[in-house]
């Protein structure tokens, strides 16, 4: 083939004339840039960096252009004793390089939008349904897939909560039913369902989406075939080489236009590739001048390759250094062609260096990561130890576990604000904390179902309580219902909680009822109290009545004027608690008149307690119990009081009837011997009154009994 030395090659390996040669811009510049910018998106990248130049000897014999000159030709030769002798290092991945990248997919373009991460841990199943369903919708299939992950991992733990919870309340309620009315569990939650046909989709689109990435990869394998095997024919084309170098030129730019192809072809695509390259290269055993021209602009690309990848140790972001680096070596391999070969290991170990300086960083930064890695797992076993430590402390009021609680979601947002453990034991940390906070959820929602249940018990005592209050609420016997009306009010005060739905209202309900009878009975106290004035100033005037009746020859006729007295005093009513001393002054006054009318003080006393029976007869309840305590107290003080002084007379000599002291002990004994009698003869009215009251009312009872009995 005929060489046309008045033409130059492109820097992308077209030839030109010399004059658009000089005014072209730098193809392999603007593609540094570009592929160094599509590098930032893209992931999983297998490239090989040469070690230096190198060629792979082909089978074809081709005889060098006339105007070759012999340097030329040993460069040639020394191209393919280099590629016979040398293994391409391949750029290592390594495999934790892999896991930080295997979000993304290598067709994510510089303009596509990622999802900013989030904590799903405590959404709902529904909420979860709303962040899948936004992020299939607004972003990209593949460019979230850490997200889907963290939201499928949510999910899954919040429905088995809320199945085990399910499954706990119907194996409850199942227990209470007989054995031949028990049906099996069914779990069936329409949110769940609906999250899972939701990831059904997102799954569904993802591999809609593989599918085509991997179709297109297969395409462009089967364009790179042909790529290679146009570059093989044109060994056997007869055409200038002008023609012929424009078509590997054209080959050379399909070629890197091609997108991505599956990654198990790529060392044997790009072997076979490289092989009829050099083989070309070979074949047409270019002139001196436009090697030479070749070889400038190569080296020219490479440096400014080696000046990109010396700016990726400035770099922060070590894996985008990493990714960034792994397309430059891919550039270096594919994109630029060789050089001359003083320059070949020169130029590849500064590439070296400045790609051994990020893989250092990279080292530097895993060993870091492992150091922090160790102590996040010291932390988060920390944590799970403190919540077990707070489950194991049972607490026992509503107060103590809101409290757990709070210090749970604290020590539950540290862990996951805290890096991931050890990648070997990540897992295991994770499981354990899941299990941690499984049990102190079971023994919260165990303490709050039995104080759901304690509370409902307590419920049902207050409604009881509720039903006296308002069953005595308009009750006309004030006193009778007053002590059940306290009674409830503090058998209210000592139950406790109900659960909080009912509590204001019950107790509205119960203050109303108790309210509407203290009401009344103040409202009936105030008319007492009137009536009660009335009936002192009435028996005031009774008082002064026997005050004024004189003693007289007539005895019998005396004695009938003051009972008649008496009883005129016992038909008057209550008077005020106050003024109640009214009754004492009565009492002495009717006694020194009986006594004057010529009655014993014994008989005199026991007159003044028929009228008091009287009054009792017509009295209160409560007056009645009153008289009967206070008759037992003094017949016991009497009876002790004797007992003493009988006791006392055994230091006296019984034959010393003069002595002043022992005569004194025997009247004080005597004198409480006839009180005594006086006492036990009015226990003995008093009994005989309780039982014709008990015989009045019998019958009455008895209605009451048969009625009761009727309903």
């Amino acid at each position: 083939m005929e060489t046309n030395d008045n033409l130059q090659p492109k820097a992308d390996g077209k030839i030109t004339s010399q004059e658009e040669a000089a005014n072209r811009p730098d193809a392999h510049e603007k593609a540094i840039v570009e592929e160094s910018e599509k590098a930032k998106n893209e992931e999983h990248i297998e490239v090989e960096p040469e070690s230096a130049e190198k060629t792979v000897p082909g089978n074809n014999k081709v005889d060098a252009p006339v105007d070759d000159s012999s340097t030329h030709e040993d460069a040639i030769v020394e191209e393919k004793k280099k590629v016979e002798t040398t293994n391409d290092p391949i750029v290592e991945v390594d495999e934790e390089d892999e896991d930080e990248d295997e979000e993304e997919d290598v067709s994510t373009d510089e303009n596509s939008k990622s999802p900013e991460a989030k904590d799903y841990s405590n959404l709902t199943i529904a909420q979860l349904s709303d962040e899948l369903r936004e992020l299939i919708q607004e972003y990209p299939i593949n460019s979230f897939k850490k997200q889907a992950i963290e939201i499928e991992k949510a999910f899954k733990l919040k429905d088995e909560e809320l199945k085990a919870a399910d499954l706990k309340r119907f194996t409850a309620d199942q227990e209470t039913l007989p054995e031949a009315d028990r049906s099996t569990f069914e779990y069936n939650n329409k949110d769940s369902k609906a999250f899972t046909d939701l990831h059904s989709l997102y799954r569904k689109k993802k591999g809609e989406h593989q599918r085509a990435i991997r179709k297109e990869q297969e395409s462009n394998l089967e364009k790179r075939r042909a790529i290679i095997e146009g570059i093989k024919n044109l060994i056997d084309e007869e055409e200038n080489i002008g023609t012929t170098f424009k078509k590997f030129n054209q080959y050379q730019d399909e070629w890197k236009n091609t997108g991505s192809i599956p990654h198990d072809a790529y060392n044997i695509i790009w072997e076979d590739y490289r092989l009829h390259v050099q083989n070309f290269y070979d074949y047409i055993s270019l002139s001196k001048e436009l090697r030479d021209k070749d070889f400038e602009r190569n080296l020219e690309f490479r440096h400014k390759i080696i000046a990109r990848a010396k700016e990726l140790a400035e770099e922060q972001d070590i894996h985008k250094a990493l990714r960034e680096l792994q397309e430059l070596h891919r550039m270096w391999k594919e994109d630029s062609g060789p050089v001359a070969k003083e320059m070949r290991d020169p130029i590849w170990d500064e590439f070296k260096a400045a790609s051994d300086v990020i893989h250092e960083k990279r080292q530097e930064y895993y060993a870091e990561r492992d150091k922090q890695a160790e102590k996040n797992q010291v932390i988060k076993e920390n944590i799970i130890a403190e919540i077990e430590r707070i489950v194991e402390s049972e607490p026992k009021s509503h107060k103590d576990w809101q409290e757990r609680l709070k210090e749970v979601n604290a020590l539950r947002e540290l862990f996951m604000q805290t890096g991931p453990a050890p990648k070997k034991v990540n897992n295991q940390v994770w499981n354990n904390f899941r299990t941690a906070t499984r049990e102190f959820n079971k023994a919260k929602n165990d303490y709050y179902k039995s104080l759901k249940e304690e509370q409902q018990k307590n419920l049902d005592k207050k409604m009881k309580l509720i039903a006296i209050a308002e069953q005595h609420q308009d009750s006309e016997n004030f006193q009778e219902s007053l002590d059940i009306m306290k009674r409830i009010q503090a058998d209210w005060k000592k139950i406790g909680h109900v659960p909080r739905k009912d509590s204001d209202r019950i107790w509205k309900r119960f203050q109303k009822a108790c309210n509407a009878f203290f009401d009344q009975k103040n409202a009936q106290k105030k008319a007492e109290n009137k009536e009660e004035l009335a009936n002192f100033e009435e028996k005031v005037k009774v008082y002064d009545k026997l005050k004024e009746l004189l003693p007289q020859d007539d005895q019998d006729a005396m004695q009938s004027q003051v009972k008649a007295i008496m009883d005129e005093w016992a038909t008057i009513g209550r008077v005020p608690h106050s003024k109640r001393h009214i009754h004492d002054k009565f009492d002495k006054l009717v006694k020194s008149k009986l006594t004057a009318a010529g009655l014993s003080a014994v008989d005199a006393e026991m007159i003044k307690y028929e009228n008091k029976l009287s009054s009792l007869k017509e009295g209160e309840e409560r007056d009645f119990k009153n008289e009967r305590f206070y008759l037992r107290k003094r017949r016991d003080e009497i009876q002790d009081e004797m007992r003493q002084l009988e006791n006392n007379l055994q230091f006296f000599n019984a034959k010393d009837d003069k002595n002043p002291l022992l005569i004194q002990q025997r009247k004080n004994i005597d004198a409480l011997q006839k009180e005594l009698d006086v006492i036990k003869e009015k226990q003995k009215q008093l009994n005989i009154l309780q039982r014709q009251i008990e015989k009045d009312n019998a019958p009455e009872t008895e209605t009451e009994n048969d009625e009761q009995e009727e309903n």
